[in-house]
């Protein structure tokens, strides 16, 4: 879907044709321009015959044993393939869930080869364009209100967050992902607030200054995965371009700008990435900035000889973090029998 060819010809209608129009497909939910009866059918067929609504074809869609995840494998009109992920999140106080939230790609493969991510065996094919990210949130949108609605489980009926945490590194891709971020902010279109959408980035330090300089305040999530330089870059060779120093810099003045608060992911590998010094490490490095640390299990791949942190270990990690004054939780990992996982994609 290339909706600024779609405004394009809207423009050229009576004013009120792009509301309907945004009504229509972002809340609504309608998937085809016949289904849009408030626009006049020559407009629709026009439309239809050059902006079909829906692109995307789910290829292949599973659900976890828990029902709490659900994996799409959408082909792409080129023919290339990219996974997204619905996670229903309940609370601690509740069985119900209320918070329904979408982990889009936003390229197909990558090209950053971290370690322990699946998609970096994939290399990089390209990047998305803005219609293609917005509409894997709209599938899942449409999914949402068909099985969720009809489910007293279910107090949250919408896509609630988006968290661009799927396939490929969003900053690389900062134009479009900017674009879809504000279509689906758009208080007449999608209408999520950018407080519940999340960029996360291994960090490229161009993109974070450009965002500093939007008028978005959406969440910056950092991949860190290592507290010194040495680590970082054995696992993540893109450290070797962008220092830890100079990533570390770039976001106190992100933070200067912003006053947000920074999410800071940090994997736990056995024997690699666990070790109660580094705990120590990172605590020093974070002291004093506005942080917050989400420590995420590193997901089992095959092909990736790395090992998962037992349960303890990371245990011991949080309290070394805690005792030093930094916050942080402990990442569930939903839908790892999906292979949906954190790094699985």
């Amino acid at each position: 879907m290339d909706f600024k060819k779609i405004e394009k010809i809207l423009e050229q209608e009576p004013g009120f044709r792009i509301k309907q129009a945004k009504k229509a497909i972002f809340q609504d939910l309608v998937g085809d321009w016949d289904g849009i009866t408030t626009l006049p059918q020559d407009l629709r067929q026009k439309l239809s015959k050059k902006f079909p609504i829906e692109e995307l074809k789910a290829e292949k869609i599973l659900t976890s044993e828990d029902n709490q995840t659900i994996k799409v494998l959408f082909e792409l009109k080129d023919g290339f393939k990219i996974e997204s992920v619905l996670m229903r999140h309940g609370s601690k106080n509740s069985p119900q869930v209320n918070r329904n939230t979408v982990c889009v790609s936003s390229q197909v493969g990558c090209a950053m080869n971290c370690q322990f991510c699946a998609t970096s065996q994939l290399g990089f094919k390209r990047n998305l364009d803005a219609g293609e990210i917005v509409e894997q949130v709209l599938y899942f949108a449409g999914l949402a209100k068909r099985t969720l609605s009809s489910s007293s489980r279910f107090a949250a009926a919408r896509v609630t967050n988006v968290v661009f945490m799927g396939m490929g590194e969003p900053l690389l891709n900062y134009e479009n992902v900017l674009e879809a971020i504000r279509i689906l902010n758009d208080k007449d279109g999608f209408n999520l607030g950018s407080r519940h959408i999340s960029i996360s980035t291994c960090g490229i330090v161009e993109g974070i200054k450009k965002l500093a300089k939007e008028s978005l305040q959406v969440n910056l999530a950092i991949s860190l995965h290592a507290p010194n330089q040495k680590l970082r870059e054995e696992l993540m060779p893109i450290a070797k371009v962008y220092t830890l120093d100079k990533l570390m810099k770039t976001i106190d003045d992100y933070v200067k700008v912003s006053d947000n608060r920074i999410f800071y992911e940090y994997i736990m590998i056995k024997n690699k990435t666990d070790k109660p010094e580094l705990a120590t490490q990172l605590a020093d490095l974070l002291h004093g900035r506005l942080a917050h640390v989400n420590l995420i299990p590193y997901n089992m791949n095959p092909a990736i000889k790395l090992e998962e942190s037992d349960e303890r270990t990371i245990r011991a990690f949080k309290d070394i973090l805690e005792k030093k004054g930094i916050t942080v939780t402990i990442r569930d990992s939903l839908g790892r029998d999906l292979k949906s996982a954190c790094g699985q994609l």
